[in-house]
């Protein structure tokens, strides 16, 4: 959704008309975004942020002769008091305007361009305060008449949290079973040297925290911090900078999130890798400079040469990732693991949003109220957050014998691989590698590493598990089955007894893989 770059309710100080008129009438060949990028008011294309270019050429090409420069002069306010983001959004409205009118900025075009847009008014929000602060800073083209009827229409967006409220398989909240899917792959995927430590970082980061990825990318490796506690251990945390704060600039607002102990550590690893990047390139940096480095740096060449260059570039957002690299980097990796959802069969379709959708789901369903899901999901107000709480989807449902292996066939929780007997087992040979339930053999572990695990339960999703085809799995099965019906007569929270699901639809899964393979032995 487009961001409203002001409220309908907003009125200029006159300090702000002051000051921009100032802007304007000052000599200054240079102007400096928020993001404390430098650009020239008379140039063909604007540098506001690492992801953002401002092609003022196109957009002239668009604006009739007779509010070129009001429009050029009004751009360039909002380039210097509102994020790039905004700036896009009030350059978008403005090219449907001119599009979808005659041109002219008069009540008559204005009727009929909210008749075009039909009912989607987001474009007129977004105009607003932009055609208000036109007529207030006395530029000739928008007169009172147009800002009046604007303050007087109750303007409609987009209906919010539908992908939300309807549980939408692809564009919604992550079920329990996808986002067991999607950590459990990354992380085996990693051991495994299918993906790297960055890549692993950057989708758990995102997975984590719910936070837009315009806010990791800002990161600093500073913002990564413990703290050591008095009887000895620590606490972790990531101070988050904020996003969409209007008239914020690069980094001035910061959320502080608790991590776990792994989660630090894997964050930890990385900003080392990004220190020794910058040693190994040739920079000499104190530690308080190396705090100042991107968390995230930019995976193309660095654009500074020289240790001066570096360290003047430190305080601002040159160094760091692209925000679309950032979010492509989820994208592929998911789609290198082949993660598959259970709704749709097919590949998972992830995007940074649906971790948000997920995460305030996941709390509402929890009970959590709509303050601590705002916080959570680090919104200035509540405004937004009552579509979890109005609306909690039951995404849990109670589990019996046979709906277990029918999730079985869609929900793939069985990562590892059925071997025939315990001879066949790679490391099938070694006693210790045998896993054990109740005495009785299940299987074998493929793993040469030490693997604390309580076995045999989280076996079953493990991809180095090696079940055997006359394993006792049944007995195991039914044993969950009774302990999740047990759980949830005692506690009457599904939500408790759901942890054991994904286990129980991996152990039905491997049944199911042991009958295939014992009627095509009967058939060979």
């Amino acid at each position: 959704m487009m961001p409203v770059i002001a409220t309908s309710g907003m009125r200029e100080s006159q300090a702000e008309q002051q000051s921009f008129h100032d802007l304007i009438a000052s000599d200054k060949t240079t102007l400096r975004s928020v993001m404390d990028w430098e650009f020239s008011p008379s140039a063909p294309s604007w540098h506001l942020s690492k992801d953002h270019t401002l092609n003022l050429d196109l957009v002239m090409s668009r604006t009739p002769l007779e509010y070129r420069e009001a429009v050029r002069k009004m751009l360039a306010h909002y380039c210097t008091n509102f994020s790039p983001a905004s700036v896009f959004a009030v350059t978008n409205a403005l090219w449907k305007y001119f599009e979808a009118t005659s041109g002219k900025i008069d009540t008559s075009q204005l009727i009929n361009f909210k008749s075009a847009i039909g009912d989607n008014q987001e474009y007129l929000q977004i105009l607003r305060p932009f055609f208000r602060r036109w007529h207030v800073f006395g530029f000739p083209g928008v007169t009172k008449e147009v800002v009046t009827m604007l303050d007087g229409w109750r303007l409609r967006g987009r209906e919010k949290g539908l992908a939300i409220k309807s549980m939408d398989p692809e564009k919604g909240a992550l079920s329990d079973f996808e986002f067991a899917e999607f950590n459990d792959r990354l992380v085996f995927g990693y051991e495994s040297g299918a993906i790297d430590l960055f890549d692993l970082c950057v989708c758990l980061i995102l997975a984590c925290t719910g936070r837009r990825p315009t806010q990791l990318t800002h990161l600093k490796c500073g913002d990564l911090i413990s703290v050591p506690l008095d009887d000895g251990g620590e606490d972790y945390f990531l101070h988050i900078p904020r996003a969409k704060q209007e008239g914020g600039s690069f980094r001035d607002e910061f959320k502080t999130y608790q991590l776990t102990r792994s989660m630090w550590e894997l964050l930890e690893s990385h900003k080392q890798k990004v220190w020794q990047r910058f040693e190994t390139a040739g920079f000499m940096l104190t530690v308080e400079q190396q705090k100042m480095l991107p968390l995230f740096p930019t995976k193309r060449v660095l654009p500074v040469a020289t240790n001066d260059e570096l360290i003047k570039a430190l305080p601002t957002d040159v160094l760091h990732i692209r925000t679309q690299v950032f979010t492509q980097t989820l994208t592929a990796t998911v789609e290198s693991l082949g993660v598959i959802s259970e709704r749709t069969n097919d590949a998972l379709h992830v995007f940074a949003k649906r971790f948000r959708y997920t995460l305030g789901t996941r709390a509402a369903r929890e009970g959590v109220s709509k303050y601590v899901i705002a916080e959570l999901l680090d919104h200035s107000d509540t405004q937004h957050v009552d579509v979890y709480t109005e609306n909690v989807p039951e995404h849990l449902k109670k589990i019996d014998e046979a709906l277990g292996f029918q999730l079985a066939v869609y929900a793939q929780a069985f990562a590892g691989t059925l071997v025939d007997s315990e001879l066949d087992a790679l490391r099938g040979s070694d006693p210790s590698s045998r896993i054990k339930h109740k005495k009785c053999g299940v299987g074998t572990c493929g793993n040469f590493s030490y693997c604390g695990m309580n076995a045999p339960r989280p076996c079953y999703t493990c991809v180095n598990f090696q079940p055997w085809l006359d394993g006792p799995h049944e007995e195991l099965y039914i044993e969950l089955i009774e302990e999740r019906e047990q759980i949830l007569a005692e506690t009457g929270d599904l939500t408790v007894a759901a942890v054991l699901d994904r286990t129980i639809v991996a152990i039905a899964e491997v049944i199911r893989k042991c009958d295939e393979r014992k009627r095509s032995k009967e058939n060979e």
